[in-house]
């Protein structure tokens, strides 16, 4: 009977290190921060600011071919070159399961957007949104 638990231990436990050590590599490849979004994406048009100190650019995401995943929605800020809160391609955005093809973008003031009815200020990165930390 010992043998029989010590030989049902020995499969058992590193089947589970393997798949624990598997669960967090994978959940690190799937867990997207919006910083690894910047620049990637077709610009499909950019608006522009009320005071032109900003743009923001509409990008769609597409790395599939949308064969697995659908178009991912995002948009990012950058500064004009005479801006003193320097952005550089800041994403603020980013959406994979919406209802639009495209996000809906309106500056509601200088520092501050409406995407798809999250309101965001560009200047604080806790307003910005990201699909998977939504709760």
């Amino acid at each position: 009977m010992k043998k029989l638990n010590f030989c049902l231990l020995a499969i058992v436990l590193p089947v589970v290190v393997i798949l624990l050590i598997g669960g967090i590599i994978l959940y690190n490849l799937i867990d997207v921060n919006l910083n690894d979004l910047n620049g990637k994406g077709q610009v499909v048009s950019t608006i522009e600011s009320p005071n032109n100190n900003y743009v923001a650019e509409i990008r769609l995401i597409d790395e599939n071919g949308n064969a697995t995943t659908p178009i991912q929605q995002a948009v990012s800020v950058s500064s004009n070159a005479s801006n003193q809160n320097h952005l550089e391609e800041e994403t603020v955005y980013w959406e994979i399961h919406s209802d639009s093809e495209t996000p809906e973008v309106n500056w509601l003031d200088e520092d501050t957007i409406n995407v798809n009815g999250k309101i965001i200020d560009v200047l604080d990165k806790d307003t910005y949104y990201n699909w998977q930390e939504t709760k």
